[in-house]
Order: structure tokens, then sequence, then C-alpha cells
């Protein structure tokens, strides 16, 4: 395999600066909507978790869901 003699190197990012903050900026908001999806789910799970241990009476099942619910609450308040 032979290579080619002209680098496909870009260039420096000074020289593309109006690029590269486009591209920042679709990157990071594609970021945050996954974020925030994320974060969505793992509220709703801490919910059903939350409701579940409210309709339980053994205290074993309780402190299960209990953690859980915790956990997604946390995981939750973590990626907002």
């Amino acid at each position: 395999m032979t290579k080619d003699g002209k680098s496909t190197f870009p260039g420096s990012i000074r020289d593309h600066q109006d690029a590269v903050k486009a591209e920042t900026e679709k990157a990071s908001t594609k970021i945050d909507e996954a974020f925030g999806k994320l974060a969505k789910k793992m509220r709703e799970r801490a919910d059903k978790a939350k409701a579940k241990m409210e309709a339980t009476r053994k205290p074993e099942k309780r402190s299960i869901l209990l953690r859980r619910f915790e956990l997604y609450a946390d995981a939750a308040k973590h990626l907002k």
C-alpha cells in the first residue's frame, strides 16, 4: 500500500474558527438533549420505584425499593 504524498490534515484550528464554533455548538446541543432525555428516564424510574415502595408492606422489599428510588433520583439530579 503506497501513501499519497499529499496530507489530508485540515490545518490549524485558528484557520477555521467559525466552523469549529458551529460544530461545537451543534455537538453541545446534541449532548445536552441526550443528557436531558436520560435524566427524564431516570426520574420516571425513580417515580415508579417510589410508587411501588408506597404500595409494599414488607420491610425488606420497601428498603430495596427505597434504595432503587434514591439511586435513580441521584442519577437524574446528576444528569440535570
